[in-house]
Formats: C-alpha cells, structure tokens, sequence
C-alpha cells in the first residue's frame, strides 16, 4: 500500500533527521486556550528540506529562563501561599542555599523594596527566587507538574551525580533538561483561560473514507490548575509586562489586551517571549542548535529582541 502511494517500505525512510545549523533558530506554537487546538506550530526557519526533521516546537528542550518565574514562583505563591500582587519583598544581595549570589539581569545596583507585581512588569530575579524559598521549591515543582511540564527531573544520577530541579533555580528557569516551546505555551494558555488547562491538540478528529469517526479528539482533556482569581491577577501583572515593563516591543494595539512574559537564560543562549490576548496563545524561542548566545549588539542584528519581534508581527497578522 504504501509502495502505491509512492512511499518508500524501507524502514530508514522513517529515520528521524536533525540537522542543526549554526545560524539563529526559531520555534512557534500558537494555540487557542478556550479548548487546546493548536493553530499554528512552527518548528524551526527555512525551508523543510526532509522527512522528520527536527521540530523545535515539540522536540527541543531549552531553558525556559524567567518565563518560569510565573509558573513556578508567583502562580503558587498567589494560588496557595497567602501572597498577593501587593506582597513586597527586598531586592537586595540575596545568596542561593549553596552560597552563590543571586544576580538581575541589570548589572548594577538593587532596587529595594517592590511587590510581587513590579517583580513581574521588570522580571526582577531576586524577586522570584526569594519568593519561590518561602514558598519552597517542591511547592512550586508540584505547581509546574500540574501545568502540564513532563521534561522536569525529580531527581536523576547521572555519572555518579545527582541532579533534580527541586532547587532555587528553579525559579530563573535553570532546569536539568529544559522545556519545549509547545508544552511552555500550554501552561501559560492556562492562565489565559482563567486557570483552566487543556491538554493541547493537533488534531480534531479521524474519520474513514465513508465518513465514521475512528479517532475523535474533540472533547476538551482538561482539569483547574490555579484559581480563576489568581489567573487573573496573574493576567493583570502581565498586561504590565506589555504595556510599560520588558515585553513593550510586543504590543501592536492600544485597544487589544496582552498579557506576557519575558524570558532569557544565561548569556541569552535561550530567549523567549510567551504571551497571550483574549483569543489565542502564543510562545516563540529564539537561540542557536549549538547553544551560544544570541547577539547584544544593537542594530540590524540585535537577536535578542527577535522573539519579542517575531511574536508581534505574527499576532498582529492574527488578529
């Protein structure tokens, strides 16, 4: 049968391909959170140029950096840790529990006193880290769980060694594995539909040629993963984040509503932005297949900005 399609019966035509190029990559997913259909996915740039090829949107883990401050640090703190938008604390020299300082991304000076709102609109890390440590971080990792993440490390020994992401980085995103773009989008489609998730989908339903449904995938596989008012302050926060905090570039109407988060991992190896407005859900990663950083040099080539940029343009076309 499939000799008649013009498929090939050989086993290795199934063989998966990566090729991986030294040039900035990219990954999209875009999905309506009211029920879970992926709309669009974009798994890298160019041309597709073989079969299974490697899909960055569903197959890559990278580290998801201060996009994760939302969902691990301030989603439980504010879903069942007492806090609020207005709880405050000290941005000042903080230390890991192992003695390493914690570090903004601005690279001098702290600035004192600001709520878990003003942590969010600036992506403030020591912010994020001191309230997932009063929180703890197998609060936030059980947070994270429930959001849908299945590339997260519990705990794993590798060459002698332990790893697990039950940790304070926790927080900043520093994770064992890392996160894909598609299951990264799924958690913050989840705040997007006031603290509903669903289970992403790429397809509706399967029928025969005579019109039976063999596969039917319409039913919404979904479940509370936060309290409706706890999606909305989160929601709030983000809207700060578009409208006068770190993801400005982002905005493309003053009468849409857009929520969104910022993300950057160390020497910018990893950039994101994941944001939402009332109708769908986007992410986009932006790094290099062999993990430098992205260009900080201004100009034509300020990569930095690209996911932010990306996002924009595309949304805009959207909506």
């Amino acid at each position: 049968m499939l000799a008649e399609l013009g498929v090939s019966d050989d086993e290795d035509n199934y063989t998966e391909s990566k090729s991986l190029v030294a040039q900035p990559q990219a990954a999209m997913v875009i999905e309506d959170q009211s029920n879970g259909y992926v709309v669009a996915l974009v798994g890298g740039r160019g041309t597709k140029e073989g079969r299974r090829t490697l899909n960055r949107a569903t197959s890559a883990v990278r580290s998801p950096g201060s996009t994760f401050k939302v969902l691990a640090a301030f989603a439980p703190a504010l879903d069942s840790a007492g806090q609020t938008l207005a709880t405050v604390y000290n941005d000042a020299p903080f230390n890991y529990n192992g003695g390493t300082p914690v570090r903004n991304y601005y690279k001098t000076g702290y600035r004192g006193i600001n709520p878990i709102r003003e942590g969010i609109r600036e992506s403030m890390n020591i912010v994020a880290v001191k309230a997932l440590t009063v929180i703890t971080p197998q609060l936030g990792y059980d947070y994270l769980l429930n959001f849908g993440f299945t590339t997260l490390v519990e705990r794993e020994e590798r060459n002698g060694e332990i790893y697990t992401d039950i940790n304070q980085t926790l927080a900043l995103g520093g994770l064992t594995n890392g996160v894909t773009p598609y299951e990264l989008n799924a958690a913050y489609a989840a705040i997007a539909n006031m603290g509903t998730y669903n289970e992403p989908k790429l397809y509706s339903k399967v029928t025969d040629a005579d019109g039976n449904v063999i596969l039917d995938n319409t039913v919404p596989n979904s479940k509370q993963v936060i309290k409706e008012t706890t999606a909305y302050l989160l929601t709030s926060a983000m809207e700060d984040v578009v409208i006068s905090g770190t993801g400005t570039r982002c905005r493309f109407s003053t009468k849409m509503a857009i929520a969104g988060k910022t993300g950057t991992s160390s020497e910018y190896h990893d950039v994101w932005f994941a944001g939402f407005t009332p109708y769908y859900t986007c992410s986009v990663w932006t790094g290099y297949d062999n993990n430098i950083g992205m260009s900080t040099t201004r100009g034509a080539n300020y990569e930095i900005n690209v996911s932010k940029d990306l996002w924009r343009s595309v949304m805009k076309r959207i909506h």
